[in-house]
């Protein structure tokens, strides 16, 4: 723990550098938040999963994690149908995935990541913002479904969903040798 801590330090004075260290995480959480109008009332809904399996490589900067979308869920079993057969196609693309490289962020405790996700079978660059405490890390980010080549759902035919998704994920990282 005083590593991670003296790391961030020099990680914040702009010495990533000085520590070899690679942490990965499993069973980490996903969510993604949304909105729907219909009838124009704005309602927000949101799903999530314990799918996320990632590896933060402070050795070389490089941050990545893939997520399984078959444990997606909204809490709606017909929603979750729809979400998988219809939108994600989940048994043809059943994976979501980042890579990319860790910039300096602003704050102590907090990084910037830019690379590519992953989804649907398009792949397109993003910036993630995260932050550390401790070993625990969160990460949140937007994703567009059109870019993705992601229908976005009719709501009964009388509304529609966002098709900007707010991102986020999270879980404990555990150090591993090298």
């Amino acid at each position: 723990m005083i590593r991670l801590i003296c790391f961030l330090a020099l990680f914040a004075a702009g010495f990533p550098e000085a520590f070899c260290q690679v942490y990965v995480m499993a069973g980490g959480t996903a969510r993604f938040q949304t909105s729907a109008e219909t009838f124009g009332v704005d309602s927000r809904f949101e799903g999530s999963g314990s799918g996320l399996n990632g590896k933060l490589n402070l050795t070389d900067g490089t941050l990545s994690f893939s997520f399984d979308l078959k444990k997606l869920q909204t809490g709606i079993k017909l929603r979750d149908s729809h979400m998988h057969e219809d939108y994600l196609e989940t048994e043809t693309y059943p994976t979501a995935t980042f890579t990319g490289k860790v910039v300096k962020g602003k704050d102590p405790g907090t990084l910037v990541a830019q690379g590519e996700f992953s989804l649907h079978g398009v792949k397109k660059p993003v910036t993630i913002t995260g932050s550390l405490s401790g070993t625990f890390l969160k990460a949140e980010w937007k994703l567009n479904l059109k870019d993705f080549n992601i229908e976005i759902p009719e709501k009964f035919m009388i509304g529609k969903i966002s098709e900007v998704l707010a991102m986020s994920a999270e879980g404990k990282l555990k150090e591993v040798a090298l």
